[in-house]
C-alpha cells in the first residue's frame, strides 16, 4: 500500500537527525543499549481442540445469523457482516446482497449449524487459524421473490457441508476468512 507523504517524513526525519548531530554530547559515539527483540507468544489462544471447535463454531453461527438478517431485508446493509469476516468474505457477502436485491427477493427462516468438526488448529505466535468442517441445516431457510413464490430448487438438500476458517488472535476478535462447499460431507453424515 502507498502512504503518502512516507518519503516526505523519511526525508524531515534524516535531516532532523542531521541536525541535532552535532548538538550531541561528546559520549555521542558511545553505542546506545540493546533492547531485546520481544518473544512471540507461544500461549495457545485455546485450552484444547473443543475449545478451538466451539469458538469456530460460534463464531460461524455469528456470521450466518449476520448473512440471514441481510437475507430477511432483501439485501439492504450488508455491512452487518463486517465484524465476523474478512475483507475478502465481506466482499463476496456483498454480493450475494446485490443480487438478492437486483432480483427483488428476501430470504425467511434462519440457517443453523446442525454438526462441526475440527480440521486443524494452526497457532504461528499469537495468530491462529482454526479450521473446521461444519453442516449447515437449510430445512428452514426459503428465498422468496417479491410475489412470494418460492426460488429454491425443490430437489435442494437441506442439509450442506463446508470447510470454515476463522483466523484471529483471541478467541474474542475471531473473524472468518474462509467458507467453501465441501464435497467430502462427512459431517452432514452423508
Amino acid at each position: 500500500m502507498r502512504i503518502p507523504g512516507r518519503v516526505f517524513l523519511t526525508a524531515c526525519a534524516l535531516a532532523l537527525t542531521g541536525c541535532l548531530a552535532g548538538c550531541t554530547s561528546p559520549h555521542a559515539d558511545a553505542a546506545p543499549p540493546k533492547t531485546p527483540k520481544p518473544i512471540p507468544s507461544t500461549t495457545p489462544v485455546f485450552t484444547s481442540d473443543a475449545d478451538a471447535l466451539a469458538a469456530a463454531t460460534e463464531t460461524y453461527q455469528a456470521f450466518l445469523s449476520a448473512s440471514d438478517a441481510i437475507g430477511h431485508d432483501g439485501g439492504e446493509n450488508p455491512d452487518r457482516v463486517d465484524q465476523y469476516a474478512t475483507p475478502d468474505v465481506v466482499e463476496a457477502e456483498r454480493a450475494q446482497a446485490t443480487k438478492l436485491k437486483d432480483a427483488r427477493a428476501r430470504s425467511f427462516g434462519d440457517t443453523k449449524i446442525s454438526a462441526s468438526s475440527l480440521q486443524s488448529v494452526d497457532q504461528q505466535g499469537s495468530d491462529v487459524i482454526v479450521t473446521i468442517y461444519a453442516c449447515e441445516d437449510l430445512s428452514d431457510v426459503d428465498v422468496r421473490d417479491d410475489a412470494g413464490k418460492s426460488l429454491i430448487d425443490p430437489s435442494r438438500t437441506d442439509l450442506v457441508a463446508y470447510v470454515v476458517s476463522v483466523q484471529g488472535t483471541s478467541r474474542g476478535n475471531l473473524l472468518v476468512a474462509s467458507n467453501k462447499f465441501w464435497y467430502g460431507g462427512g459431517v452432514c453424515g452423508y
